[in-house]
């Protein structure tokens, strides 16, 4: 649901994480996607994908947004996979979860990514549901 609040959550976890001298990187996916096939342009690629692989927190928003073709299912299967079950991630979309599947162009890399992001040994789910705090707020 748009204007839930979900980013204004993920930004005050990512506050609180800071203030706990945690590591923490906030972004739109969609920008996270330009950055990795920069990377990929630049053959920095591993450097970029092992430096988001140590950060304590990311916090990935707006998920849902972009095409996944086949080279940003693999990109986002390295990010995620990387940090599965060592490293926090938080991933905000206004899309319900069980659409997300579609999203994929790869459906191997739907099942292999879904599959992390959906573990329930190490993922907690939030759904935001009510009004619009940009209603809320005129």
């Amino acid at each position: 649901m748009t204007s839930s609040g979900k980013t204004y959550l993920c930004n005050a976890l990512c506050v609180s994480a800071i203030q706990q001298f945690k590591t923490v990187r906030y972004i739109r996916a969609n920008i996270l996607m330009l950055e990795l096939e920069q990377a990929r342009l630049q053959t920095t690629y591993l450097d970029y994908v092992s430096s988001l692989a140590k950060l304590d927190l990311l916090a990935i928003d707006d998920f849902g947004l972009m095409d996944l073709d086949l080279d940003k299912c693999r990109d986002l299967f390295e990010v995620i996979d990387g940090r599965d079950g060592r490293k926090s991630t938080i991933i905000v979309s206004q899309f319900p979860i069980h659409t997300w599947f579609d999203l994929f162009q790869e459906h191997t890399y739907a099942d292999a990514c879904l599959a992390r992001i959906t573990d329930k040994r190490h993922s907690y789910r939030l759904e935001m549901n009510g009004i619009s705090m940009r209603d809320a707020v005129k």
